[in-house]
């Protein structure tokens, strides 16, 4: 089991082409171009916390992983420090029990350009019904906070000329406005 702490931020994204110039320019090398599947499961909502917790099971590449987190809302002033714990499945009826049990909320298809340099990804996605969506993901550890959280600011400097509008919440979200 994986248990991480992220910094994240994540924005709409008119062209990616500027954003590869950026992250060549700081060191980031593309790692892996995906086609993903997100399921996002009905969770019952908790009493004791303001933030809404998410459950997915993501597949992708013939891989699937179970992806339980909880992030607040991004916002534009700060860096968004959130709880995840990843699982890899190798049981394939994984979503058939998950889906019986807790029903499907939502899916969310995409096409993931992953970019990396030390322990920073760079998600440029298409995401199906919405459009290109760019995250930056900093896995941290309470001992390199303070640096990951400067590298962090550096790194969100550089792009942000090359981006749009703040996503607030998740992908999950932005289907379900779709939806409605």
């Amino acid at each position: 089991m994986e248990l991480k702490i992220n910094l994240e931020l994540k924005y709409f994204c008119k062209d990616f082409n500027p954003i590869r110039k950026v992250l060549r320019s700081l060191g980031a090398e593309k790692e892996s171009i995906k086609k993903q599947k997100d399921y996002f499961f009905n969770l019952p909502k908790e009493k004791t916390s303001k933030i809404p917790p998410r459950l997915k099971l993501r597949i992708s590449n013939g891989e699937q992983r179970l992806v339980f987190y909880r992030r607040p809302t991004f916002s534009v002033a700060s860096t968004t420090p959130s709880d995840v714990i990843v699982l890899s499945i190798k049981e394939k009826e994984i979503l058939f029990l998950l889906t019986k049990a807790l029903g499907i909320k939502v899916i969310v298809e995409k096409h993931r350009e992953l970019w990396r340099t030390g322990n920073t990804v760079f998600h440029l996605d298409r995401v199906k019904g919405v459009g290109n969506v760019f995250e930056i993901e900093v896995w941290t550890k309470p001992k390199t906070m303070k640096q990951d959280q400067h590298n962090f600011a550096r790194y969100k400097k550089e792009l942000l000329p090359y981006l749009d509008k703040i996503i607030a919440g998740s992908n999950e979200d932005l289907i379900l406005k779709l939806k409605n």
